[in-house]
């Protein structure tokens, strides 16, 4: 059902001037939800309400939980349960830039400043003085060429750190220095959130809740929604991830994750107050692309490029490959069909999430790698919001023919 939407929105495209070709750049918001959401009238803004139908049928047919779309702040589409809180796995990362940049518009990090100069190591084993070199920002673009054990981490990218770990031992030198290999770290993505605790001397769950999460009015978000597992979770132990660098964790409503998602669109801006440095938000996206400095060891990333912990999804650099939009958008994405898209160029912010629940309890994180849990795959998700573009008022201009 999907693909038939995806398909027919292409055939339609035909080929036209964009309307902006800069990036990165901020989308247009003309209304802020107060205390709830309001549903408004989708057709009044220019929205096909049957094209609308047919993307909630599709949703409907998978195992996604809930789902909001909002165009220049207004409340489009939500289905499903938007107020339950689910686990969103590695979305996570770009909540955690909003902290970052607060914190370096504060004058309390830089992004040029090392491990070494920041003080941070490891243990089991320590981390190499040519790898505390790595600086900050190498970290946020998941670059350090730091391939350490971290911890909420198992499958294929750990198995393809290791690899490098052990290539670097076999050659008896540093194959991959800071800021020339990119690969999915959650180790970088950890020790970021350590760095952001020492900095703010506070946990990232009530600094969230302080400086990000009520300026913009997130109804269901709590301090103690930010969970973490140490080294010695047990979970961790099963899965033999050993790392000081604690792994931050947040449980998250969809409505929430949609303010989130507008307050970018609107590059860091709530209601004329400046919540994450513009700046910030518009260096964050610049991006490299993932296949770039691929060193000794080939690899097809899939990632599309890559900024300050969003993923970046434009033309020659693709995440979502069925969906060929004119001007490039961004992306945070998590285990099982957690994703948030920010299309400035439409204007438009789509959250969908799926019913991870249970936190990063031992119970819960067995149960889910035992038994499995809700899951729609990419490419649904990819094809939910190639539906939704379908409906958008600018349609016609959306995609390259």
């Amino acid at each position: 059902m999907w693909k038939s939407f995806a398909g027919a929105l292409g055939a339609a495209i035909m080929f036209a001037s964009p309307a902006w070709a800069e990036w990165p750049a901020c989308g247009r918001v003309s209304s802020f939800p107060r205390a709830e959401w309001r549903q408004a009238d989708p057709s009044r803004y220019g929205w096909d309400e049957a094209a609308l139908a047919r993307a909630r049928a599709g949703f409907e047919a998978t195992q996604g939980a809930a789902v909001m779309v909002v165009h220049r702040g207004r409340l489009i589409a939500s289905w499903g349960a938007v107020e339950e809180r689910y686990t969103a796995q590695s979305v996570r990362k770009a909540l955690l830039n909003s902290l970052v940049g607060q914190l370096v518009g504060d004058g309390r990090l830089r992004p040029g400043l090392t491990l070494a100069e920041l003080g941070i190591d490891d243990s089991d084993p320590s981390l190499t003085e040519a790898e505390r070199q790595a600086t900050l920002r190498d970290l946020l673009m998941s670059r350090s060429g730091i391939f350490h054990s971290a911890l909420y981490e198992v499958g294929g990218w750990t198995r393809a750190r290791r690899a490098l770990r052990e290539a670097e031992a076999e050659a008896g030198r540093d194959l991959y220095p800071p800021g020339a290999y990119w690969i999915y770290n959650n180790w970088d993505f950890n020790a970021v959130g350590t760095i952001v605790e020492r900095a703010a001397g506070e946990g990232i769950g009530p600094l969230f809740a302080r400086r990000v999460a009520a300026p913009i009015g997130m109804q269901d978000f709590r301090a103690q929604d930010v969970e973490y597992t140490t080294r010695d979770h047990p979970a961790e132990q099963r899965f033999n991830n050993v790392s000081d660098h604690r792994a931050y964790v947040f449980d998250i409503s969809t409505r929430d994750l949609a303010r989130y998602g507008l307050l970018y669109l609107n590059c860091g801006k709530w209601r004329g107050r400046q919540i994450v440095p513009r700046d910030w938000v518009l260096e964050s996206l610049e991006g490299r692309d993932t296949r770039e400095g691929r060193g000794p060891q080939e690899q097809e990333t899939g990632f599309g490029d890559y900024g300050y912990l969003w993923q970046i999804d434009r033309e020659g650099s693709r995440r979502i490959t069925q969906l060929r939009t004119r001007e490039p958008f961004y992306i945070a994405s998590g285990s099982r069909g957690h994703m948030m898209f920010v299309v400035p160029y439409l204007d438009l912010v789509v959250v969908h999430q799926v019913a991870t629940v249970g936190g990063v309890s031992p119970e819960a994180q067995m149960r889910r790698f035992t038994e499995g849990s809700p899951e729609v795959d990419e490419n649904a998700v990819g094809d939910l919001l190639a539906a939704v573009i379908a409906a958008h008022p600018e349609a016609d201009t959306a995609l390259l023919h």
